[in-house]
């Protein structure tokens, strides 16, 4: 059986403003034998998308193997279900996870963070002094080289074909 159904891409426009919104998120990984798929806090500018991931635990031994990774970002409204309210939005960002170490580049993050969650600059700045002692400890990332797409509909139809 085959389905039709009314889902258009997103232009890059479209794309910019749901990242810009919202603020949760999937890293997906894999490792070449297994999936793993993390709930993340992320922050998004100037077409990186950034993302703040603790050194411990079982994500890190994928990410020591593996840095090719899958952000997915979604959103449904509340009332998704009810008789004819179908509508949702995705925007999927593929690329390398890569940790940011460089001091300037650090700060830089950090402010683009305060940014998106809408804090006055120099919120995080306790933070910053912290991650600045050991630069290389940073739990800053960002993917890098990356690609994004997205689609998303208001009163989806789906046609069946026999």
């Amino acid at each position: 059986m085959k389905t039709k159904s009314n889902v258009p891409d997103l232009s890059q426009a479209a794309i910019e403003a749901f990242l810009k919104k919202n603020k949760i998120g999937v890293l997906s990984l894999a490792d070449g034998e297994a999936a793993y798929g993390i709930p993340l806090a992320y922050f998004y500018d100037a077409g990186t998308m950034y993302l703040t991931i603790s050194r411990k635990g079982k994500k890190m031994a994928f990410i020591d193997r593996n840095k090719k990774v899958s952000f997915a970002v979604f959103a449904i409204p509340e009332d998704f279900g009810a008789p004819g309210k179908t509508n949702w939005t995705s925007v999927i960002c593929d690329g390398m996870l890569e940790n940011i170490t460089d001091p300037d580049e650090l700060t830089r993050t950090v402010r683009a963070g305060e940014k998106h969650m809408g804090m006055p600059a120099g919120s995080w700045d306790k933070l910053l002094e912290m991650v600045l002692q050991q630069p290389g400890d940073s739990n800053f990332w960002k993917i890098s080289s990356a690609t994004f797409g997205g689609r998303g509909v208001e009163d989806e139809k789906i046609e069946f074909e026999a």
